[in-house]
């Protein structure tokens, strides 16, 4: 069976993810910008994408692009927020449902990885939002943040390393 991941990355941490895993299980990777006209010969197809204003970055438009295809599809979401929380993971299954309806695609799973958030690298408009949320967040006293809240308080924060050995508990099942 001949395998395939595409990604789409706007920060880097999910094409990090995606290389890793290509290299963990010698897969060939490819950036939702560059997909090879050999996709249309793959069984198996692994498409990881960062969560972008509550969706999939590029998922949609890659799922309406290739709906004819009968290839078996992974889908890997990367966010910010916990992607442990059940409502985190209902509302990208949710989205990722709506944007097969119309496909063959034939979905064999939705996997979850927490981003690393790095300020800096933001682009202008994304910079503004995302301090803006943090801003208001610290206002707040403890008790009173939601989860999602604590999840950008956490994420602004945090000046750790991308952690791959998340891949850890995916590769397994792929």
């Amino acid at each position: 069976m001949n395998k395939m991941i595409i990604y789409s990355s706007q920060y880097g941490t999910t094409e990090k993810y995606a290389k890793e895993l290509g290299t963990k299980k010698t897969i060939p990777v490819y950036s939702n910008q560059e997909i090879p006209a050999t996709l249309l010969q793959t069984d198996e197809i692994i498409y990881i994408g960062a969560i972008y204003m509550g969706k999939i970055s590029g998922f949609e438009k890659f799922a309406k692009k290739y709906n004819s295809l009968e290839s078996k599809l992974t889908v890997i979401s990367v966010g910010m927020y916990n992607p442990k929380r059940e409502s985190n993971y209902k509302d990208i299954e949710k989205s990722v449902k709506a944007s097969l309806q119309k496909t063959n695609f034939l979905l064999e799973d939705i996997f979850y990885l927490q981003g690393k958030l790095d300020v800096k690298q933001l682009r202008f408009k994304d910079k503004i939002l995302v301090n803006a949320l943090y801003k208001s967040s610290k206002k707040k006293n403890a008790n009173e943040l939601n989860e999602n809240e604590m999840d950008i308080i956490e994420a602004y924060e945090a000046n750790s390393e991308l952690d791959l050995s998340k891949l850890d508990s995916i590769l397994e099942k792929i």
